[in-house]
């Protein structure tokens, strides 16, 4: 039995180096996976967006409280009436919540943008009201959408009032000391708007060369659309490119973890790139919002 048992080691260690020799690049990058060093703390804060995970009917000044209540430390929202920006406001001195992002162009973002000829000063206006309310809450992000296409203009004329909207944009944005994060959507949703992919968003972002209009890299909107989310956020951030990041996960736009995008992965690029900013929870829950705020926490402080 002892000359047997020697004899099934020892074929089982030589299968082993051979399937070792046969896939060593794979076995020596698993291997580097699972006995990687420990990460520093997420130097990111969570922004908990009330719009999609908490019931309608419930006052957003409440939903506030909740996030608070369950430790998170930010909030998002779009859009807010006169009467729900008092409570918000009230809130937000209440719990001491940051505000992480509000929505910066409102409908016309979605519609004539920059892209109808003559429409301009209306998209200004709206950015700049928004921008003051970034202010009161004291938010920085502003995320913002540009137009559709416009089917009776030439493409060339619309990019170019982009590009020239954008430079004066993101100067009503350094007035109030905020950023215009250009959201890329994707084509599956959204076919008729002008940003469906971060390339094109990035391009804006070259050609228009203002140090107040960045991205918003929403990762449910990049895996629908596109793919390649780990290359494109490493590169998006070292090309300074990236101002926000959003989360949701494909399909059903719920909370991390409950679909087929690698959060975990995703996490551990931001906090190896020491990405400091605000990541914003876009999406709605599978169970409920203290459900949702606890998986993506844990999520992102895994190491």
């Amino acid at each position: 039995m002892d000359i047997l048992d020697g004899l099934g080691r020892s074929l089982l260690s030589r299968r082993s180096l051979i399937r070792l020799a046969a896939f060593g690049p794979l076995a020596l990058e698993a291997e580097s996976l699972t006995s990687s060093t420990t990460l520093s703390e997420p130097k990111f804060t969570l922004s908990v967006n009330i719009e999609m995970m908490f019931p309608r009917e419930m006052p957003r000044g409440e939903r506030i409280r909740r996030i608070a209540d369950h430790g998170m430390k930010a909030f998002s929202f779009w859009t807010v009436s006169e009467e729900d920006e008092r409570m918000m406001l009230a809130a937000q001195k209440q719990t001491g919540l940051k505000c992480g992002s509000i929505a910066g162009t409102g409908k016309i973002g979605w519609t004539t943008g920059l892209t109808r000829t003559g429409a301009e000063k209306a998209y200004f206006d709206v950015i700049t009201q928004n921008c003051k309310v970034a202010n009161r809450f004291g938010a920085k992000n502003l995320v913002i959408f540009v137009g559709e296409l416009q089917k009776d203009i030439v493409w060339d004329n619309q990019y170019r009032q982009i590009v020239d909207g954008l430079k004066e944009a993101g100067d009503i944005a350094e007035k109030h000391d905020v950023y215009l994060c250009l959201e890329p959507l994707n084509r599956v949703e959204s076919p008729q708007m002008t940003m469906l992919l971060t390339e094109e968003a990035s391009k804006i972002i070259t050609d228009v060369g203002h140090a107040r209009v960045k991205m918003d890299y929403d990762l449910y909107h990049r895996q629908l659309g596109e793919g390649n989310l780990i290359n494109q956020l490493k590169v998006g951030l070292d090309k300074g490119h990236i101002q926000f990041v959003e989360v949701g996960d494909v399909p059903g736009r719920k909370e991390p973890g409950t679909g087929e995008v690698n959060y975990p992965a995703v996490f551990r690029v931001l906090r190896e790139a020491g990405y400091s900013g605000f990541i914003g929870m876009e999406h709605g829950t599978s169970s409920t919002p203290e459900h949702a705020m606890r998986v993506v926490s844990e999520l992102a402080s895994k190491t």
